[in-house]
């Protein structure tokens, strides 16, 4: 099943994160696009939370066409993480763009958070979330 999200954010060259969801039975790919800042990011906190469900096994988030991610977008991603791990979901964050890698980089991946360099290897090995390393 195919989805898509919008949150509505500032209004600047991408006003809004979209998300389009991908679910297979032994994983879920939700590709974030446009700006992941202290506008959008409640509502993206909602749809990831929806998103979440035991059992569901990987969780993974393309973020290949996020744009822009502050401290409020790290925050819905490390809560996010958070309630995954609660679930025994393994989320992972795929193929961040230089600027949001270099901002996990200095945040989220001090907490745990796997980041891979594309979501085909985010998808490889699926490992309980307690084995996963802080990167890869």
């Amino acid at each position: 099943m195919n989805t898509s999200y919008t949150s509505e954010g500032h209004t600047g060259t991408h006003p809004q994160v979209v998300v389009s969801v991908v679910r297979r039975p032994m994983f879920t790919v939700a590709a974030l696009q446009g700006d992941l800042d202290m506008l959008t990011a409640p509502a993206l906190r909602d749809r990831l939370l929806d998103l979440l469900y035991p059992g569901q096994g990987i969780l993974v988030l393309d973020l290949s066409h996020l744009w822009f991610c502050d401290a409020a977008g790290i925050s819905v991603l490390i809560g996010a993480w958070h309630r995954a791990l609660a679930l025994g979901v393994s989320m992972r964050l795929a193929a961040p763009r230089s600027y949001v890698a270099k901002i996990l980089g200095d945040a989220a991946l001090g907490h745990g958070l796997a980041t891979y360099p594309t979501v085909a290897r985010a998808l490889r090995r699926p490992v309980p979330p307690a084995l996963e390393p802080a990167a890869v």
